[in-house]
């Protein structure tokens, strides 16, 4: 029997980490390899004073897997697509990146029914600012219970107690990664209300240029399109202000020789919001996006 080669990944210790790297495991199992990790922790937010400071450490922890690479203790990291900086350090570049099939957000209730026929007595549990804010600009009579910190202690017995009067709103990245379908089920958002986040549902691995393994890892991992799209992503979402991003829909779409483009930007206290749908020809995506960004920008100044 042939020997399995072995590719060695350092990655944060999350749920979510743990999902992805099961479909990079396979991937790499049905070419003959053998995946082994090493683990360091991932940041709680629930440990930050504040969005800031939970950034900071964020960076930190993906800073500590690039070390991990350039000090050849692994082959490679991988982390949520939405972490890697747009300029890597030292010989470092983004080697493979993969992506759900469906980028989504999802509604789960007892009955599986759309938004528009939700009774206005339900407490709809929402994970995150984006699908907050979202939820009010088309059904601001819900009323909505957060939970930013940890979605799965929070919500993991949401429909227990009372389950007819509940709903609950989340990416198809969370549902997937925690069991909340026992008893519920769920109907799809439609994304050009509910633009997904800059990079939902993406991963990317990290490794050295011009070596051996990034050349295996490339080939047996990458996708293509899951690269272009996130990197338009990457573009836009990066040259937003923090206060912007948290909230922001952004999702790319490759559609034959266009990248569609969805935008959602919002700015609470002003009550101001951005919905854009822009094409971007596939050929120049990396400079129609800078074109687009500093669009954006500009018309994100007009929020204040």
């Amino acid at each position: 029997m042939k020997k399995k080669k072995v590719i060695t990944l350092a990655v944060e210790d999350s749920p979510s980490s743990i999902q992805h790297l099961n479909i990079i495991k396979t991937k790499l199992e049905s070419r003959n390899y053998t995946l082994e990790l090493q683990k360091i922790e991932a940041p709680n937010p629930s440990n930050s004073k504040n969005l800031a400071e939970y950034v900071q450490k964020q960076k930190q922890s993906i800073e500590s897997l690039h070390d991990l690479i350039l000090n050849s203790e692994v082959d490679g990291a991988a982390y949520n697509m939405i972490h890697a900086p747009l300029t890597l350090p030292g010989e470092l570049i983004l080697s493979g990146t993969i992506r759900q099939d469906v980028v989504r957000d999802i509604l789960l209730t007892t009955d599986g029914g759309s938004l528009t026929n939700l009774s206005s007595n339900k407490i709809v549990g929402i994970s995150n600012h984006r699908n907050s804010l979202q939820l009010k600009s088309v059904r601001e009579d819900l009323e909505q219970e957060f939970s930013f910190e940890n979605i799965y202690s929070k919500f993991q017995d949401w429909f227990s107690n009372n389950p007819s009067s509940k709903a609950l709103i989340l990416s198809s990245e969370e549902f997937n990664t925690y069991d909340f379908s026992k008893n519920t089920k769920g109907f799809f958002l439609p994304p050009r209300t509910f633009v997904p986040a800059p990079c939902q549902g993406t991963f990317s691995i990290i490794s050295i240029d011009d070596t051996k393994s990034t050349t295996n890892i490339h080939n047996l991992i990458d996708n293509p399109r899951a690269r272009v799209e996130t990197i338009i992503e990457k573009i836009i979402s990066s040259s937003l202000n923090q206060n912007i991003i948290q909230s922001a829909g952004i999702h790319a779409i490759v559609k034959g020789e266009a990248i569609t483009v969805m935008i959602q930007l919002f700015n609470y206290p002003s009550q101001k919001h951005i919905n854009l749908h822009q094409d971007l020809p596939i050929r120049t995506y990396f400079e129609s996006a800078k074109e687009l960004a500093n669009k954006l920008n500009k018309m994100v100044s007009d929020f204040d």
